[in-house]
Parts: C-alpha cells; sequence; structure tokens
C-alpha cells in the first residue's frame, strides 16, 4: 500500500550537496589542510559536520583529532590549529572552488518546476551569507527562481543552528514574504518554544542531504525529503533517520505525492 503524504503549500531547501554539488569541495579543502598532519576527514566524522554552523563544524572536527585532555577545553592543547588559523587555511582555496560548482542533478528541473507554478521556496543553508552570495552567483538560472529569498547561517536572528529547528522555522516565517500569513501557523525559533507547534508546520516540505538537517527538519514540525550522498547513505542508519521520505537524486523526486503539480514528463 502506498504511504500517504500530507499535501504541502511551500517548499525549504538546504544547498550544499543537495541543490549543488559543493560538499565534495568541502571535504577536499578540509583534507588538504589535515594532510600535513596525516589526518583526514572520512564519512564517519563529515556525516555529524554537515549543515552545521561553520565554527561549530571546526570545532567538532578539531575535537575530533585532538580530543580536549582538560576540563574547559574544546580541543586538546596540543592541536595545531585554532579555529580561527584552520578556517583560514582553509577558506584561502575555497573561493575559487565555490565559484565553479555547479547544481545537483534534478535542481533546476525541480527549481523551474515550482517557480512555474508559483510554490513559496526559500533557501534554508548553514553557509555564511558571502559564500551563499559565491555559490548562487555560479548559478544564476538555478537561484533566479528563489528572488533572495534565503536564510544564511550567520543571520543575526539565529541563534542555534542546525541539527536545531531555528533556520527551518526562521525561513517559514520570515524567508518566503509574507510574514502575515506564514508566522499564524509556524512556530518561533529559539529553546523557549521547542516541543510546541501551532499546527501549520506540516505545510512545509524539506530538502535535505544531510542527516543533522533532517533532524532539524523534523524538529521545526516539518516533512523532510532526504537525497543523501551514496556514500553516506552506506552508513547511516536510515530507520534512525526516519525521514519522511528519502530518495537517491532530486531526479526521482514525484512531486504529487506531496499534493504538488506533477512535472509535465
Amino acid at each position: 500500500m502506498a504511504i500517504a503524504y500530507k499535501p504541502v503549500t511551500a517548499v525549504l531547501f538546504d544547498m550544499d550537496g543537495l541543490l549543488i554539488d559543493s560538499e565534495g569541495v568541502y571535504t577536499k579543502v578540509v583534507n588538504e589542510v589535515l594532510k600535513p598532519y596525516g589526518l583526514e576527514q572520512g564519512w564517519d566524522l563529515k556525516m555529524k559536520l554537515m549543515g552545521m554552523p561553520e565554527k561549530k563544524a571546526v570545532e567538532t572536527l578539531l575535537a575530533n583529532f585532538w580530543p580536549p585532555e582538560k576540563e574547559g577545553e574544546i580541543f586538546a592543547a596540543e592541536c595545531p590549529f585554532t579555529i580561527e588559523s584552520f578556517l583560514s587555511h582553509r577558506n584561502m582555496n575555497l573561493d575559487e572552488e565555490f565559484s565553479k560548482v555547479k547544481p545537483m542533478p534534478g535542481a533546476q528541473r525541480l527549481i523551474d518546476h515550482l517557480a512555474k507554478h508559483n510554490i513559496p521556496v526559500c533557501v534554508a543553508t548553514g553557509s555564511k551569507t558571502r559564500n551563499f552570495k559565491i555559490k548562487s552567483s555560479a548559478n544564476p538560472d538555478l537561484f533566479a527562481p528563489f528572488k533572495g529569498r534565503a536564510i544564511c547561517g550567520d543571520d543575526e536572528r539565529l541563534k542555534r543552528g542546525k541539527p536545531f529547528a531555528d533556520v527551518f522555522l526562521l525561513a517559514a516565517r520570515e524567508g518566503l514574504g509574507e510574514p502575515s500569513k506564514w508566522q499564524p501557523i509556524v512556530r518561533e525559533p529559539g529553546p523557549e518554544h521547542d516541543g510546541t507547534l501551532k499546527g501549520g508546520e506540516e505545510q512545509f516540505l524539506v530538502f535535505e542531504d544531510a542527516t543533522g538537517g533532517v533532524k532539524a527538519a523534523k524538529a521545526a514540525g516539518m516533512q523532510v525529503v532526504w537525497v543523501p550522498d551514496p556514500q553516506l547513505r552506506a552508513i547511516a542508519d536510515e530507520k534512525e533517520v526516519a525521514a519522511t521520505l528519502t530518495i537517491n537524486s532530486l531526479e526521482d523526486f514525484r512531486p504529487e505525492l506531496f499534493g504538488l503539480p506533477p512535472f509535465d514528463n
């Protein structure tokens, strides 16, 4: 028997690894920084970092390789990096790579289809605004239908990043435009509102590639389509991830499952 999903009226998209093929860029550049120390970020670690705000991701990365030894440490004193120096090494090579990233398979078709049918959409990403602008400028056709609608990880209204729900809640309440339409049916972000819902959250469909992003969408009370990298899917526990729907590619998505207009072909 086919699973019955609930109809949605708006769609929220993660960006890196979901709309654009940029997760591999991060892995490549991070491993270039780690290589002199004989270290490499594998998928087990990458799975934890995907979607995190930049600083928190670096803290987690460094703590993995140089575990804290004293109370109050984020990572051990012998770590050759500070958070700032690691980011400086990493970021020297990222801008050029960001300017060359391409859309993921099926992304352009899906975004164009939703725009054609006037379905409200917004990007909800852990990337900083500066990096979002570089990546989106490299893919003007893909991002044009969003009409600038994006909530980025350095938005001052965000107090917590993924896997907390805040970025998706803020995108729904503020990022889509017409806040008077969405705010009454979507709860506010912030820890003081955790565990509460206003009843309209499940009208939003989230697309994510990261397990932490799926967790964030679920915490927001929204339906979520998980589109993982094959290497991530191979090691993740799909029952634990518990996405509303899991697909291999955006090319496999069927809008009509969620009450959206079907593709023409």
